[in-house]
C-alpha cells in the first residue's frame, strides 16, 4: 500500500511527501507550468467576458471589444503556448527514459489519457442541449450545442502536435532547435501571405501545425537540455521585437485572442504574430527556469500542483459551464456583466465571479476528476508494444483525423456539420482503439 493510499484511508489529503513517493523524480517546472497556464487561461476567459441582458434577449460580448486599450495585455495573458510546452517537454522526458517506442501507439497511449474525460464531457453537453430542447428552450439549447465545445479546438490541436513529437526527438543538437524554429515560423509567414495577400483562407488550416509545433519544438529543447537560460532570454527579447514590427507596420491586430470585429484574428487560424509570441513565452519561461525550480520545491506549492495536474483536463473543460453558473445566479439577484452599467461595478462583479470560479474549481475538479483518472474497459485497455509500420501509421493517421475533426467540431459547434464532424472525431479515436490493441 503506497502512502497516498495510507493517507486516504485516514482520511486526509495526501502530504508532500505522500505526493513525492507518488510522482516520483519528476520536473517540478513543467508541472508548475502547465497547471498555471491552465488558471490564467481560465481566469483570462472569465475576465473578458460580458453579458448584456436586453429586450432582446442575452448577448454575450468581449471585453477587448469595447475596451480596445485592454488588448495589449493578452500578450501577458495568452499563455496556452505554454501548455504546448509543457506537454512536448513531459512526452520528451518519457521517450527518453526507453528505447523509441513505435510512434502512432505511443501517440494513442497519450490520447487515452487526453480523451477520456472529453467522452463523458461530450456525453453531458450532448444531455443538456437535448432537455433543453425537449422543454422548449430552443435558443438556449443552440448556446450549449455551439459554445459548449467551443473549446476542444486546444484538444484537437494538442492532439496534432503530440503526433509530431516523436519526429521532433531528432533534435539533438542547438543547431537543430533554430532549424526547426525557423522552419515552422517560415512556413507559417508563408501561411499568412497567400492567406492575407493572395486570398487563400483555406491554407491557414496549415498554421494550426506550425504554429502550435513551435513551442513543442521548444519543448523538446528544454527536456535535452539544448538551450540555455541566456540564449533563451536572447531569442525572446528578439523575437518580442519582430512581434512589436509586425503590429506596428504589419496586418497583424495587437490582440493575441479573437476579439469581435477584427480583420484578422490571430488564433483562428494562428498567426505569424502568435508564432512569434510562443517563442517568446517558452523563451522567457526556459530563462527563468532557476526561480521557477525554487518556488515549485516548496511543499505547499508542490502539492497543488501535483493535484491540479491530476484533474487538469477536467479543470479545462468545465470552468465554462462552471462560469455560466456563477453568471446566471449573479444576474438574479441584480449582479450584472454589462459594462454599461458603470467601471466600478463592472470591475467589481467580473472580479468577484473569476475569485469565485477559481475557487469553485477546486471542490468541481476534486468530484469530477474521478472520471478523468478512471479507466475505461472499452479505451483504455492495453496497447500493443510492437507493431507493423504499415500498422504503426494507421493508428497516427486515425488519431490525426480525430485531432482535425475535433477542431472542425469546436469550429461549428454540436450542430449541422458539426455533428458530422464530431462523429468522424469519435470514428477515428475508436479506429485507432481497435488498431492498437494488443494481438
Amino acid at each position: 500500500m503506497t502512502s497516498t493510499d495510507t493517507a486516504r484511508r485516514r482520511g486526509r489529503l495526501p502530504s508532500a511527501s505522500d505526493l513525492d513517493a507518488l510522482t516520483g523524480d519528476r520536473d517540478r517546472v513543467i508541472d508548475l507550468i502547465r497547471l498555471t497556464s491552465l488558471v490564467v487561461v481560465i481566469a483570462g476567459h472569465s475576465v473578458m467576458l460580458t453579458v448584456t441582458v436586453d429586450a432582446g434577449g442575452l448577448t454575450l460580448g468581449n471585453l477587448l471589444a469595447d475596451f480596445p486599450m485592454l488588448q495589449a495585455a493578452t500578450w501577458l495573458l495568452q499563455v496556452l503556448p505554454l501548455f504546448f510546452f509543457a506537454g512536448a517537454a513531459a512526452a520528451t522526458y518519457g521517450l527518453s527514459a526507453g528505447p523509441m517506442p513505435a510512434a502512432g501507439h505511443w501517440l494513442f497511449t497519450r490520447a487515452q489519457r487526453l480523451l477520456r474525460p472529453v467522452f463523458w464531457y461530450l456525453l453531458a453537453v450532448l444531455a443538456t442541449s437535448m432537455a433543453t430542447s425537449a422543454v422548449g428552450a430552443h435558443a438556449a439549447a443552440d448556446v450549449v450545442a455551439r459554445l459548449g465545445v467551443q473549446l476542444l479546438w486546444f484538444l484537437g490541436a494538442y492532439l496534432l502536435v503530440l503526433a509530431v513529437v516523436p519526429l521532433l526527438q531528432r533534435i539533438c543538437v542547438p543547431v537543430h532547435v533554430v532549424v526547426a524554429l525557423a522552419t515552422a515560423w517560415g512556413i507559417t509567414a508563408v501561411v499568412d501571405v497567400l492567406r492575407l495577400a493572395v486570398g487563400w483562407p483555406t491554407v491557414g488550416y496549415l498554421s494550426f501545425l506550425t504554429v502550435w509545433s513551435i513551442p513543442a519544438i521548444l519543448g523538446v529543447a528544454y527536456a535535452k537540455g539544448l538551450v540555455s537560460p541566456p540564449q533563451a532570454a536572447a531569442g525572446a527579447l528578439g523575437l518580442l521585437i519582430v512581434d512589436i514590427a509586425l503590429v506596428s507596420v504589419g496586418p497583424y491586430e495587437t490582440s493575441l485572442v479573437t476579439v469581435p470585429g477584427q480583420q484578422v484574428s490571430n488564433m483562428n487560424p494562428p498567426s505569424l504574430l502568435l508564432a512569434g509570441h510562443a517563442i517568446v513565452l517558452c523563451g522567457a519561461a526556459i530563462a527563468v527556469r532557476r526561480p521557477l525550480a525554487r518556488l515549485a520545491s516548496r511543499a505547499r506549492i508542490w502539492w497543488w500542483v501535483v493535484s491540479g495536474n491530476r484533474g487538469a483536463m477536467t479543470l479545462y473543460l468545465w470552468h465554462l459551464p462552471m462560469l455560466a453558473l456563477l453568471i446566471v445566479a449573479g444576474q438574479s439577484i441584480g449582479l450584472s456583466r454589462d459594462p454599461a452599467q458603470g467601471a466600478v461595478l463592472f470591475g467589481a462583479v467580473v472580479g468577484t465571479q473569476t475569485v469565485l470560479l477559481l475557487g469553485a474549481m477546486v471542490p468541481a475538479v476534486a468530484a469530477l476528476s474521478v472520471f478523468e483518472n478512471r479507466l475505461l474497459p472499452w479505451w483504455d485497455g492495453p496497447v500493443a508494444t510492437g507493431a507493423a509500420r504499415s500498422r504503426d501509421l494507421m493508428v497516427s493517421g486515425a488519431l490525426v483525423v480525430t485531432g482535425g475533426a475535433t477542431l472542425m467540431t469546436a469550429r461549428n459547434g454540436l450542430v449541422d456539420d458539426g455533428l458530422v464532424w464530431a462523429a468522424v472525431a469519435v470514428t477515428g479515436a475508436l479506429l485507432a482503439r481497435a488498431m492498437a490493441g494488443r494481438r
